[in-house]
């Protein structure tokens, strides 16, 4: 699969409906019903360009900017992208703007640039999997109590 197929392949992410909630209480229906997530290939992630992905991301949304304009929530709607490692993913999700955290077991760092966590993605190294070594030395530094990162993630908000 090339960039173009990869790409087209993503067209009904782009589309896709959004479960918009009406109360606090369906705060959780939300991040379930709109978080998406996207792989690569090892191959894929050279021949992609940051601005392929800066497009896609626009293109998404606007039509979630549409999709909420069009709806009854009345508090804009907070859209947020990372990038999970762990599972060599790029993922994003929509959560109505009701003055809550992030839904993160993590300590997070928020950005309004999407670039750092975009090329951090291209860049990782293990799309096609963990070599067995790394993941012992992780397993190892777990247990030795070694403290993980601070995820980046980018944050927008989409007013009604």
């Amino acid at each position: 699969m090339d960039k173009n197929e990869f790409f087209h392949s993503l067209e009904e992410i782009v589309v896709g409906p959004l479960f918009i909630g009406e109360s606090l209480q369906d705060l959780a229906e939300e991040t379930t019903n709109n978080t998406w997530s996207i792989s690569i290939s090892k191959e894929l992630a050279t021949e992609i360009l940051l601005e392929d992905f800066i497009d896609f991301f626009q293109r998404v949304m606007t039509n979630r900017r549409e999709q909420i304009s069009s709806s009854n929530n009345r508090d804009g709607m907070l859209f947020y992208i990372w990038f999970d490692w762990q599972s060599a993913q790029i993922k994003f999700n929509l959560i109505s703007d009701y003055d809550t955290a992030l839904p993160f077991g993590c300590e997070i760092e928020i950005t309004n640039k999407l670039e750092p966590i975009i090329e951090e993605f291209l860049r990782f190294p293990y799309h096609d999997g963990f070599p067995f070594e790394e993941v012992r030395e992780d397993d190892e530094q777990m247990e030795e109590g070694v403290e993980g990162e601070t995820l980046k993630v980018f944050l927008f908000k989409i007013n009604r």
